[in-house]
């Protein structure tokens, strides 16, 4: 383990920038970053706390780039923790659609469960998120079947949410004794449907994949719908995940 020098910026790390627009907005002082492990990133102040924030892009791949970057930052002081925001679809059918899971437990498919900063969830949990386990799936998970056997196979635990990154990225940031903490809002709960087609065509690179997308619009547009919702709740739900995040820096 890398010792980790105290004070430096909170990082900030988003898969979309739909997810770190509103946290973007609230960035005094920006400039922009030279990153080539984000897509875009800025460097300046919320509050009177020096803070970066990354969009990454989407799937394990980007989520361990972009934590080794924070690594490669904390071993020369210039990081102190990081914090991943961003949605997640409900697993467990006791999560609503606007809810804000901090995961005190992060894990991944027949991986072992990895670490978060205590300090920082009992921090979040104080703004309204509810403690939960966190599950980073290699692909999209939207059908109600594939979510339920994805659940069970975890453990079945009350407040379990789905995504692409977390674990991937906790893993990195325990190994280098960083600070980390992940903060989801929900955007579709565990009852949704979504068009089953986007299992087949999971999208490492980012977003939802536009060929798949595109034929299915093309044999049944309606199934463009509850994709269109879910754009629409995320920014919305992004001004939450701003708010508490930018509490924890």
């Amino acid at each position: 383990m890398t010792p980790v020098a105290s004070g430096g910026e909170t990082v900030y790390l988003a898969a979309m920038k739909s997810e770190a627009s509103a946290l973007l907005r609230r960035v005094e002082g920006a400039s922009r970053v030279r990153d080539g492990a984000a897509t875009a990133a800025v460097r300046g102040r919320i509050g009177d706390r020096p803070v970066q924030v990354a969009v990454c892009g989407v799937g394990e791949r980007a989520a361990r780039r972009a934590a080794e970057r924070c690594a490669r930052l904390a071993s020369q002081g210039a990081c102190g923790r990081v914090v991943w925001i961003g949605i997640a679809g409900a697993l467990s059918p006791d999560l609503e659609v606007g809810d804000l899971v901090v995961g005190r437990t992060v894990m991944a498919p027949e991986q072992p469960p990895t670490g978060v900063d205590e300090t920082l969830v009992e921090a979040a949990m104080a703004r309204g998120c509810r403690p939960g386990v966190l599950v980073t799936a290699s692909g999209l998970v939207v059908t109600a079947s594939s979510r339920e056997a994805l659940w069970r196979s975890t453990g079945s635990q009350p407040r379990t949410a789905v995504d692409m990154e977390t674990w991937a990225a906790a893993r990195v940031l325990q190994r280098a004794g960083l600070p980390f903490v992940a903060v989801r809002a929900i955007s579709d709960t565990a009852a949704d449907r979504l068009p089953s087609w986007l299992e087949r065509a999971p999208a490492p690179g980012g977003g939802f994949p536009l060929s798949p997308v595109v034929r299915g619009a093309l044999i049944r547009p309606s199934a463009l719908v509850p994709l269109a919702k879910i754009r629409l709740r995320t920014a919305r739900l992004g001004v939450r995940l701003a708010e508490v995040a930018a509490s924890l820096a």
